[in-house]
C-alpha cells in the first residue's frame, strides 16, 4: 500500500507488466516458434490488406526471419525476457520501461502491422488495437515519477484518458464496414471457435448460434457497451469511473474467451496472451490512479497526491474579550 492507503501502486504495475514480458519471452521457445512457421504464420499474415507502409516492413521482416528463424526467434526472447527482468528490479526498471515502449511499439509496427488497424475487421473483440501497443501503453501509465521513488506512487492519471481512447476508439471500430452486423459479429465467434479446444469452440459455437441472422441489434448494444466504458472514466464521479472501469474489464474477459481464443496458448505458435489481459491491467491502473481534480474544488498542487494533511494556519486574537480563531 503506498502513502496514500491506495493499494495499486506503479510498481504493482511494473511488476506485473515484468511478468508478462516474461512469459512472451517463453513463448518464443516453443518449438514451432524456433521454424520458418515464426515467418510464414506469426508475422507475415500482419502484412496483407494493409497499405503499402505497412505490408511491405512486415514482409520484409517475415523474410529476414524466415532465413534465420531459430536465430531470431532466440534474440527475439532473450530480449523479451531481459526487459521482464529488468521490470522486476527496482535499479533497473526506469531503463526497462523505456525499452519496453521502443521494443512493443517496433513489435506493433513490424510484427503487428499496427494491430491490423488499416486492413479492415479490426475491432476489440478480435484483439485490436494490438496487444504490443497495450505493453507500451501500460508501461506509461507505471512510468515513475522523477521526483519519487521507482514506483510507490499511484498509477498516473494518464492511465483513463489512454483507457477511455481505447474504448471509443473500440466502439468507432465497431461501427466500420466489415464490423457493423449480426452477422460478421457471428462470423467472428465461429472464427474463434474454429482450430479451438473442445470446450471452447463448443461456447464459441454456442455464442455464435445465438447472434441474429440479420440486423445490427447486438452491435448497437456493443458499440454502447464501450461507448461508456471509455466515457465513464471522464465523467468525474467516483462511482461512475469505477462502473465503467469494472464494465469494461468484464467486457475484457468476455473478449479474450469469445473473440481471442484466450490468446490461443494451444496453437504453439502464440507469442503473447493478447490484448484482454492489457486491457485488464490498464483497469486495475485506472482504477488505482490518482481522482482528476474536482470542479469547484481547491487542490494545494503540493499535497497533491502526497497523502498529508494541508496545513492549517490557526490565528487568535481577542477583541473585547472574545477569542477568535481563523
Amino acid at each position: 500500500m503506498n502513502r496514500d492507503g491506495s493499494r495499486v501502486t506503479r510498481r504493482g504495475i511494473q511488476v506485473t507488466l515484468g511478468w508478462l514480458w516474461i512469459l512472451d519471452g517463453c513463448l518464443q521457445f516453443q518449438r514451432a516458434m524456433l521454424t520458418s512457421k515464426f515467418a510464414t504464420r506469426v508475422i507475415a499474415p500482419a502484412g496483407p490488406r494493409q497499405p503499402a507502409f505497412v505490408s511491405w516492413p512486415v514482409s520484409e521482416v517475415a523474410r529476414i526471419i524466415v532465413h534465420q528463424p531459430a536465430l531470431t526467434d532466440v534474440a527475439f526472447g532473450l530480449i523479451q525476457l531481459a526487459l521482464g527482468a529488468g521490470l522486476l528490479r527496482r535499479r533497473t526498471v526506469r531503463w526497462a520501461l523505456a525499452a519496453s515502449v521502443v521494443w512493443a511499439l517496433s513489435v506493433w509496427y513490424l510484427g503487428e502491422g499496427l494491430g491490423g488497424l488499416f486492413g479492415g475487421g479490426a475491432s476489440l473483440l478480435t484483439g485490436a488495437p494490438g496487444s504490443a501497443l497495450l505493453y507500451a501503453v501500460v508501461a506509461m501509465a507505471a512510468w515513475p515519477r522523477p521526483d519519487g521513488s521507482p514506483g510507490d506512487q499511484r498509477p498516473a492519471r494518464r492511465a483513463a484518458a489512454a483507457w477511455a481512447v481505447l474504448w471509443l476508439g473500440g466502439a468507432f471500430l465497431q461501427l466500420l464496414p466489415g464490423n457493423d452486423t449480426n452477422a460478421s459479429l457471428s462470423m467472428a465467434l465461429t472464427m474463434n471457435a474454429s482450430g479451438a479446444p473442445g470446450w471452447l469452440a463448443a461456447a464459441g459455437n454456442q455464442l455464435a448460434a445465438l447472434v441474429p441472422d440479420a440486423g445490427v441489434s447486438l452491435i448497437v448494444d456493443l458499440v454502447a457497451l464501450q461507448a461508456l466504458a471509455g466515457l465513464g472514466v471522464l465523467m468525474g464521479g467516483r462511482r461512475t469511473r469505477q462502473a465503467a472501469v469494472i464494465g469494461g474489464i468484464a467486457l475484457s474477459l468476455v473478449f479474450w474467451v469469445a473473440g481471442q481464443g484466450a490468446g490461443q496458448f494451444w496453437t504453439g505458435t502464440s507469442t503473447d496472451p493478447n490484448t484482454a489481459p492489457l486491457m485488464v491491467l490498464l483497469g486495475v491502473a485506472v482504477l488505482g490512479a490518482a481522482p482528476w481534480r474536482q470542479p469547484g474544488r481547491r487542490q494545494d498542487p503540493g499535497n497533491s497526491g502526497s497523502g498529508r494533511r494541508p496545513r492549517v494556519s490557526m490565528t487568535a486574537k481577542a477583541e473585547g474579550g472574545i477569542v477568535t480563531v481563523s
